[in-house]
């Protein structure tokens, strides 16, 4: 298996392999890598859904540095920052309900990097399945760590719930990137 050096890295070099992609990413925080996708990659549309509720936290990419910030202010922020750019939409909604929300086979990428516990993980991939085109990328964060980047250990429900999806729905994980906090790529086949 292939590996990329960070999640940047292999979200664009998946993005670049689509002519104008539908984008999602699922679990938005202060907009950090929708703010990269958004000047670094080609593209048609991105949604962008987080609940955008209260005080919340995260650490950085390599799972270090904890982070805390009102979500309700970033939800702000970001529609401000993004509102001219017309194929760019913030959404305050729970993954679940959203995608729903959605009819099948719209996006070309789907990146999930929300809700982080088993049962999250693992009706998020549910739903982007029916949601992700065929030959579409599937890609989340936190699957697993990488010891030479993080100095902490999560032990987060996201590994389990995408090995689980990809028995269930016969996928596998085609590549890594090598951040602390460790990404994955599934290449869907329907």
């Amino acid at each position: 298996m292939n590996t990329f050096q960070n999640r940047q890295e292999m979200f664009r070099f998946f993005c670049d392999k689509i002519t104008n992609p539908t984008l999602l990413e699922i679990g938005v925080f202060k907009g950090d890598f929708l703010n990269f996708i958004i000047e670094n990659c080609k593209f048609n549309h991105i949604d962008a859904v987080d609940l955008f509720d209260g005080i919340g936290c995260s650490a950085d990419v390599d799972g270090n540095s904890m982070i805390y910030c009102d979500l309700n202010e970033n939800y702000l922020n970001l529609n401000k920052k993004y509102e001219y750019i017309e194929n760019v939409k913030i959404h305050k909604f729970n993954s679940i309900d959203f995608l729903k929300n959605q009819f099948d086979n719209k996006y070309d990428i789907i990146y999930i990097d929300g809700d982080h516990s088993y049962e999250g993980v693992k009706n998020d991939l549910i739903n982007s399945f029916h949601k992700i085109k065929n030959g579409g990328y599937i890609m989340g964060h936190d699957y697993e760590t990488n010891t030479e980047k993080t100095k902490n250990i999560y032990d987060f429900g996201v590994k389990r719930a995408v090995d689980e999806f990809c028995i269930k729905y016969k996928q596998k994980i085609l590549t890594k990137a090598l951040d602390g906090c460790v990404s994955f790529c599934i290449k869907i086949t329907k």
